[in-house]
Formats: structure tokens, C-alpha cells, sequence
């Protein structure tokens, strides 16, 4: 959990720059994905299920430059101060991810809006209330009175949990894909890799942030 929500270094130089646009046409690239591939295939059963699986696979890309981009910007804001090293893009595209895991669950949801089954609904559920708590927690919110809406300490861990969840999912599903009676995807074998890296960007974060605590 610390390790999924390293704290930033201090003494780094970060930029301050407006990633909202960033965030938003992320979520819209995940949309025109989605409603492409379902409007290419004609609005069919296989149409659904290749559009909610690449919305899926994408939403994983996100969630992986949202893990590392925190991590690589405040490792190079210390190693190379007078580069300018964005601040909040980790956060921003934590938004980003879960509009993507959004109209990811949207993708599997529409097909079985008559008859949703069990499992589409437990998907549905879990994924996006941990969605829904990453997003709330990504950026702190305040008050009409200018207080914090959240503790800074329950926001940091309630998005670390989100954040090791969804980790979780992406990781389990890649090493179940590894092995077993499934057709060959390589797929599985990048999340896999991709999940394993961000995993040692921010362990390498927060022992650095230590080391610097400690001297």
C-alpha cells in the first residue's frame, strides 16, 4: 500500500502545468475506441465483446502511465533538477484511467441491460465503486468553505486501495492468461510486464523519498 502511494520527494523540481486537457482526451480516445469498433462490426454480440476487451487492454495502458508517471517525474525532477518535470500528472491520469475503466464497464454492460448476468453485475459493481473512489480521491477535494471534503490520511489510503486493486485485477488476469487451456495473446505477457514495472518505479520512489527523509 505505501508503495502504491509514494509521497513526493522533497526538494524536487516539479512543474506545475494544466493536465486537465490531457485527462479528457484520453477518455474521449477510449470512447471513439469503443464506439468504433462496436459501430465496425454492427452493433453485434462479437462487436461488444472485441470493444468492452480493447476498452479493457486500454483502461491498462492508462492505469499503468498512471502508476509510473508520479514515480519518473519525481525521480527525474532529483536526479535531473533543471529538466521541467510535470507535477499532478499521476493524478490526472488517475482520472483518465477510471473514465477509460468506465466506458469499459459501459462496453459490457450494454449488451446484458435486459438480462444482466451475475457476473457482468459483480464486474460492474466492484470495479466501478473502486473507480469511483480513485476518482474521488485522485485530487483533493475541498469544502464550499475551503476545507479539505476528505483527510489528506484516509485519501491516501483509500486510493492506494483503489490503485492495488485495480493493479491487482490487471496482474491476476495476465498470470491466469500465462498459462492454461487459452489461445496464445500476447497481450497478457506486456500487461503483465507493464504492471511488474510500475510496481518497481514506485518501490524505487518511495525508497529514495526514505533515503532523502533520513538524511
Amino acid at each position: 500500500m505505501a508503495v502504491i502511494d509514494a509521497s513526493a520527494f522533497t526538494g524536487a523540481r516539479l512543474r506545475r502545468i494544466n493536465l486537465n486537457p490531457l485527462a479528457g482526451a484520453i477518455a474521449l480516445a477510449a470512447a471513439l475506441l469503443v464506439m468504433g469498433t462496436i459501430l465496425a462490426l454492427g452493433f453485434s454480440d462479437n462487436g461488444f465483446r472485441l470493444a468492452s476487451q480493447l476498452a479493457w487492454r486500454f483502461a491498462g495502458l492508462v492505469l499503468f502511465a498512471a502508476l509510473a508517471a508520479g514515480p519518473v517525474c519525481r525521480l527525474g525532477g532529483h536526479l535531473m533538477p533543471d529538466l521541467p518535470w510535470p507535477d499532478g500528472v499521476g493524478r490526472r491520469l488517475a482520472w483518465a484511467f477510471c473514465a477509460s475503466y468506465g466506458i469499459y464497464l459501459l462496453a459490457i454492460f450494454l449488451p446484458n441491460l435486459l438480462a444482466l448476468s451475475a457476473g457482468a453485475g459483480l464486474v460492474t459493481l466492484f470495479g466501478g465503486g473502486a473507480a469511483l473512489v480513485m476518482a474521488l480521491t485522485a485530487v483533493p477535494l475541498k469544502r464550499l468553505g475551503g476545507g479539505p471534503l476528505i483527510g489528506d490520511k484516509t485519501r491516501r489510503v483509500l486510493l492506494g486501495t483503489a490503485a492495488a486493486y485495480f493493479w491487482g485485477c490487471y496482474t491476476l488476469m495476465a498470470l491466469s492468461r500465462l498459462s492454461g487451456p487459452h489461445r496464445p495473446d500476447a497481450w497478457y505477457a506486456v500487461s503483465f510486464w507493464l504492471m511488474l514495472l510500475a510496481l518497481l518505479l514506485r518501490y524505487a520512489d518511495s525508497w529514495l523519498t526514505r533515503r532523502l527523509a533520513a538524511c
